[in-house]
């Protein structure tokens, strides 16, 4: 009996495959951006203490323990880490429109003009197409980015061009993340990450 559950495991998950679709992984409601702030302090602490600001990363895997250059080494804030919106299991780990996450695996692969870029950003197994909003950096080249703080406002259907040397476009509906905080602050430039530089503020 036993050497028969994994087998009935994996027909039921062949059959719930095709029910997991991409359209159903992205379905947060209506298609529209979160703009009211958070409605949980912590939250609302964060957004405030970290706009705009480099932070420290500790070590912690399972949640991302951050922490202000200023604040002493005790003192530090748990925040999730963005995993993304898995298509083939929506409802693992979904993230919640509105909040706070830590991006810490994510490959900036083009910018699309007005501070967007368009970015690969989840777990370090599974990455998905997902536009990203900057307020304080503006990003010179493509690779990897920096671990930081940021809001996940919602989905948005947008056309892109495909990655060479595929020609063409592509129309998907993809997660919205929100720039809160500077990139991690780091003691040196590390290599294959993208180069940024602070926007201006006029």
């Amino acid at each position: 009996m036993k050497r028969a559950l994994p087998g009935i495991a994996l027909a039921l998950l062949i059959f719930a495959i095709p029910a997991c679709t991409p359209e159903r992984a992205m379905d947060f409601g209506p298609d529209q951006e979160v703009t009211a702030p958070p409605d949980d302090q912590l939250s609302v602490e964060i957004m405030r203490d970290f706009d705009g600001k480099q932070f420290v990363l500790g070590h912690n895997d399972r949640e991302a323990e951050v922490r202000l250059a200023g604040w002493p080494p005790e003192r530090h804030v748990l925040i999730p880490f963005w995993l993304g919106v898995n298509p083939l299991y929506p409802n693992f780990l979904r993230p919640h429109v509105g909040r706070i996450y830590v991006i810490s695996e994510a490959v900036l692969v083009r910018p699309l003009g007005n501070s967007e870029y368009l970015i690969r950003a989840g777990s370090t197994m599974f990455k998905s197409d997902t536009l990203f909003e900057t307020r304080h950096t503006r990003y010179a080249d493509s690779g990897k980015l920096l671990p930081m703080v940021v809001r996940f406002v919602g989905t948005r259907v947008i056309t892109v061009p495909k990655d060479a040397p595929e020609t063409g476009t592509v129309t998907e509906k993809v997660p919205v993340l929100r720039e809160v905080s500077l990139p991690m602050q780091t003691e040196e430039k590390l290599p294959g990450y993208a180069r940024f530089e602070l926007q201006s503020r006029t």
